[in-house]
């Protein structure tokens, strides 16, 4: 890389990296991540959810028509609470989907966003769809290796001070397996192997990492709270479909960042874009 003089104190200098997109390639302060996630958001937010608004107008008629033809087959009789008890599922079901979906999209959005290349809601769409299945087992392998011990013993009517040894536990493995559904739906990585791979990259940098998506995290759970409580149902609708995708854009730039740091990813795209990043890996 060329050299370039600089006046403050003399000398030469290597010269800045260039930042073709939301954020430089080079390794990124978590001030960065967390500029690039909203710069990202502003530039591609309205393609981005787009896509994740036709992924739950599809989704949301399947659960619908589910919902409803197992109600028919219940004959629910009057004061009965067969409707709350297929609601919840459905309601439950639809959210999971929404959150696979966002990091998805948001997986698909990476290389685009970081090279400050145009993207369109049907191609977001196209490139998240194929990854979705893996992208939610990953969700949901990180969910019960992180928070399973912790529900098993709630469930059990256990004293709560048998929770509180869990519970560090518990925000220790769900931070080590954080990027887990990222990786899986950039990388093209299985269940397993997307949390061995969250885990070799979040490893001596667990801090850090904590300190780059806690913010987003607790954000999209206060927005969650404020939304409905402001506006109602109209405001639980706003927090179901925008809240999803914001905490995985810092998360997709924390992966960005722990590649650039342990395999060059800043140096390859700089050097050929269109072919450098992480070679997909058979699902484990």
């Amino acid at each position: 890389m060329a050299q370039q003089w600089t006046h403050r104190g003399g000398g030469w200098l290597p010269p800045q990296r260039p930042r073709p997109g939301v954020v430089p390639l080079r390794p990124l302060a978590p001030s960065e991540i967390a500029g690039g996630a909203f710069t990202a958001l502003r530039r591609y937010g309205g393609r981005m959810y787009a896509a994740l608004l036709l992924g739950q107008l599809a989704a949301g008629l399947v659960v619908a028509a589910a919902g409803a033809a197992t109600l028919a087959s219940l004959s629910p009789t009057p004061g009965s609470r067969a409707f709350v008890w297929t609601l919840l599922p459905a309601a439950a079901l639809f959210l999971l989907f929404t959150c696979a979906l966002a990091t998805a999209l948001t997986a698909a959005l990476l290389r685009p966003a970081v090279l400050g290349r145009p993207v369109t809601a049907s191609g977001l769409l196209r490139s998240a769809l194929p990854a979705l299945p893996r992208v939610l087992g990953a969700q949901l392998l990180a969910l019960a290796a992180s928070a399973g011990p912790v529900a098993a013993v709630a469930l059990a009517g256990l004293p709560a001070l048998v929770l509180l040894p869990l519970a560090p536990v518990a925000l220790w493995l769900g931070v080590l397996f954080v990027l887990a559904p990222v990786a899986a739906g950039y990388e093209g990585l299985g269940p397993v192997a997307a949390l061995r791979r969250s885990a070799s990259l979040v490893r001596g940098s667990w801090w850090r990492s904590l300190w780059v998506v806690a913010p987003a995290v607790v954000l999209a759970a206060a927005a969650a709270v404020a939304l409905p409580l402001r506006l109602g149902a109209v405001g639980a609708l706003l927090a179901l479909f925008l809240l999803p995708a914001f905490p995985q854009l810092p998360a997709g730039l924390l992966y960005v960042d722990r590649l650039i740091r342990r395999e060059h990813l800043g140096e390859a795209l700089a050097a050929d874009p269109d072919r450098s990043g992480p070679e997909p890996v058979s699902p484990g």
